[in-house]
């Protein structure tokens, strides 16, 4: 059975792993980005009392939670890092995919998303919703 040729990629291109290493030089360690110990208490707290991934529950579904979502992410819209109101309760497949999604479609999906889950969009007061 024939196999598919290998790809080419122009003379002085960077590679896919390339321009990935640059991202991650460019966007600083996690504790730069605010992921301290005080986070990870923050976090484990916020999990123990939202145990299921709050995305999967917008589906019928029942998935336990891995990680603590930003519902509006920190690295574009300032001063949300430590606002529990938008702290979502995420498993990662929901994390690594439908929320960045929606992330890359704009603040508008985010805000869809924020009624979705019951929660205030950013134009509103926190805890206003």
């Amino acid at each position: 059975m024939p196999t598919m040729p290998k790809l080419l990629r122009p003379a002085g291109s960077r590679s896919g792993v390339q321009v990935r290493r640059e991202q991650d030089q460019r966007r600083g360690s996690s504790t730069s980005r605010g992921y301290t110990g005080r986070w990870a208490k923050a976090a484990a707290s916020f999990r123990r009392s939202h145990p299921l991934c709050e995305y999967c529950a917008l589906e019928g579904k029942a998935e336990a939670s891995t990680l603590v979502d930003h519902l509006y992410p920190h690295r574009v819209f300032d001063g949300v890092f430590w606002l529990v109101e938008w702290w979502v309760a995420s498993c990662d497949p929901c994390h690594s995919g439908m929320k960045q999604a929606v992330e890359r479609a704009g603040k508008a999906a985010i805000d869809a998303l924020a009624r979705r889950l019951g929660r205030a969009v950013m134009s509103d007061p926190p805890g206003g919703g």
